[in-house]
């Protein structure tokens, strides 16, 4: 049986389903969007459900979705999403803001122990026993009209995520799980990578601690840069230098027209549009003192001891059966390692942040436990 929605193309519609909304407290979203080429997502249709009416909004053909806002920012209202990182994107980057509060289907069912990553189709087939068709999770969401088979689709998505936030709802009500799901669900609007400040970008590169601080300062300034380029041209980073490049300009001193094409492999557009732009930077980057550089990064790859990662995996491991729990909702493996290189010339370890929070109890407190036996 086909669902049943209401198509939302004019400003005065768009209204309605705001004046809906704000008469619940609970509804389902979701949204269709394309990125061809482009750094910045372009929604192609947002999708509401109430509980009663399934409203499916055409952005591109009403004047403007800022309405919507009074339904996003609420309080009271709760935003039902299933793995929401990319549609808090849309937002922030539609609408200049992210939807609070919000929980995430996907989060839940790693604290119910249906698994971590769980995808939606498979997420309703375990709690409503519905079989979903992907056959348009790659369609083309900026075409108009679209099809029946899109709309069907677009529809389900939020019909059915009611559904299982209910179910979900009822197994995590009267205990501490609840509470662990909407302390994750808090920070999903935060690290979105479209509005992090441009001269953080040069962190996220591995093998820093490679440079020395003129190199990373170099590096710093090319990423910020590029970060900028990119947001206002609306176009992939890499197509403005890709990061390979970045690194060889800067461990290998490559200067010029023909050595950033021959040495970083950058492409003749490349080097005819940015080229001067990088020289100039540069150039910059040499008048800075050494003093004014960022400091050395400590290696985070290095070998680790393998044998106290095995055991803290394996508390890890015995924790979350215990609790019936995804293992990687307690910690993952990269915060294991960063927990074991935090310990310090008295031979004490440190939580990491990403082990505060709700996990401190839950699972932060057995992990120094274990790493402070004899022997460790």
């Amino acid at each position: 049986m086909a669902p049943e929605y209401r198509y939302i193309d004019t400003d005065e519609q768009l209204q309605e389903v705001v004046e809906a909304c704000l008469e619940v407290s609970v509804i389902a979203l979701d949204t269709e969007f394309a990125r061809f080429n482009t750094y910045y997502p372009i929604v192609g249709l947002i999708q509401i459900y109430t509980g009663a009416d399934c409203f499916l909004i055409d952005p591109l053909s009403v004047s403007s979705i800022e309405p919507l806002k009074a339904v996003m920012e609420e309080r009271s209202l709760l935003k039902v999403l299933h793995a929401c990182s990319e549609d808090m994107e849309v937002f922030q980057y539609a609408m200049g803001l992210v939807p609070s509060p919000v929980y995430d289907t996907q989060i839940a069912s790693a604290a119910l122990g249906v698994g971590f990553s769980v995808g939606y189709q498979a997420l309703v087939a375990h709690y409503l026993d519905i079989s979903l068709s992907k056959d348009q999770t790659r369609s083309d969401w900026l075409a108009r009209p679209l099809t029946t088979s899109q709309l069907d689709y677009a529809a389900l998505d939020v019909i059915h995520l009611l559904e299982v936030y209910k179910v979900q709802l009822e197994a995590l009500e009267g205990g501490p799980k609840l509470g662990w799901v909407e302390a994750e669900s808090l920070g999903l609007g935060q690290g979105i990578p479209t509005v992090a400040a441009p001269e953080d970008s040069y962190k996220k590169f591995k093998g820093l601690w490679q440079l020395n601080r003129m190199q990373l300062n170099l590096l710093k300034a090319l990423c910020s840069w590029r970060e900028i380029t990119a947001r206002k041209e609306d176009i992939p980073r890499n197509r403005v230098v890709d990061q390979k490049s970045l690194i060889l300009i800067v461990k290998e001193e490559i200067t010029g027209m023909q050595g950033f094409q021959s040495g970083a492999g950058m492409t003749s557009r490349q080097v005819r549009k940015y080229g001067d732009q990088i020289q100039v930077i540069q150039a910059e980057a040499k008048l800075v003192s050494e003093a004014d550089c960022p400091e050395i990064f400590v290696r985070t790859d290095a070998p680790i001891n393998n044998k106290k990662l095995k055991r803290l995996k394996q508390v890890v491991e015995e924790r979350a059966l215990s609790l019936s729990v995804a293992p990687e909702l307690l910690t993952k493996r990269r915060h294991l390692e960063k927990l074991i290189r935090s310990e310090d010339a008295q031979g004490q370890y440190h939580l990491p942040g990403e082990l505060g929070g709700w996990r401190e109890s839950v699972i932060g407190e057995a992990l120094l436990a274990e790493l402070s036996e004899p022997g460790s």
